[in-house]
C-alpha cells in the first residue's frame, strides 16, 4: 500500500476537471483503500460533501465498493453544485438589489414631487396674498366710485374702469389658482400611488427574506 507516484499523480489530477482515472487504474492496484480514503477526507475538507456522506464513503470504500472514478464524479458533481449554488446566490443577490434599487428610485421620486409640491404651493401662496390685495383696492375703487359720482361723473368712471381692471386680474388669479390646487391633488396622488408600490416591494423583499432564513434552518 504504496504512496508512490500513482498516489501523487492522483492527488495531481484531483485539480484537473477533466481528469477520469484509468478503468484499468484500480486493476493495477491490490489495495488502494487508503488512498481513496484521503482523497475522502480532501473532499470533506474542502466542503464538496457533507458529514453524513464522508462517513457513508468512507464505509464504501473499506468494503471495497468504491472506485477512483466514482470519487472523482463526486468531486466534479459537487464542483458542478457549488458553481450552480453561486449562480443562484448571484441571481437572488440581483434580484435583492434591483428591488433596492427600485425602491431607492421611488424614494427618489417621492422626494421630486414633494419638492415641486412645495413650489407649486409656494405660488399659490403668493397668489392668494395677490387675490386678497386686489379684493382690497376693489373695494377701494367701488368706495371711490360710489363717493365720486356726483361731484365728478369722469373720476367715478377712471375708477369704476380700474375696479373692471382689477375683477379681470382677480378672474386670471383664481384660474390660476384652481389649476396649481389641481396640480397639489395629482402629485399628492402620484404620491400615495409611488409609496404604495414601495410599500408592496418592500413587503414583498421582506417575504423573500424570511423565506431564505427558513430554508436555513
Amino acid at each position: 500500500m504504496g504512496c508512490g507516484g500513482g498516489f501523487n499523480d492522483l492527488f495531481r489530477a484531483y485539480g484537473n476537471r477533466n481528469y477520469r482515472p484509468n478503468r484499468g487504474y484500480n486493476d493495477q492496484r491490490q489495495d488502494d483503500t487508503q488512498e481513496k480514503i484521503s482523497l475522502i477526507k480532501r473532499l470533506y475538507a474542502e466542503g464538496r460533501i457533507d458529514k453524513d456522506r464522508y462517513y457513508s464513503l468512507k464505509d464504501r470504500a473499506y468494503n471495497g465498493d468504491l472506485s477512483f472514478e466514482q470519487l472523482m464524479d463526486i468531486k466534479e458533481s459537487s464542483f458542478d453544485s457549488r458553481e450552480n449554488s453561486s449562480y443562484d446566490n448571484e441571481v437572488k443577490e440581483d434580484e435583492s438589489n434591483n428591488k433596492d434599487k427600485s425602491i431607492n428610485k421611488y424614494k427618489e421620486k417621492i422626494k421630486e414631487l414633494e419638492k415641486s409640491k412645495e413650489k407649486v404651493d409656494s405660488i399659490r401662496s403668493k397668489i392668494q396674498d395677490r387675490l386678497n390685495e386686489l379684493l382690497q383696492e376693489k373695494e377701494k375703487s367701488e368706495e371711490m366710485a360710489e363717493s365720486m359720482v356726483s361731484s365728478s361723473e369722469e373720476t367715478a368712471r377712471k375708477y369704476i374702469d380700474n375696479k373692471l381692471d382689477i375683477e379681470e386680474n382677480i378672474q386670471v388669479l383664481k384660474k390660476r389658482e384652481k389649476e396649481l390646487e389641481k396640480q397639489i391633488d395629482e402629485i399628492d396622488k402620484t404620491i400615495k400611488e409611488i409609496d404604495t408600490k414601495m410599500l408592496d416591494y418592500e413587503a414583498v423583499k421582506l417575504q423573500e427574506e424570511l423565506a431564505n432564513i427558513k430554508k436555513d434552518i
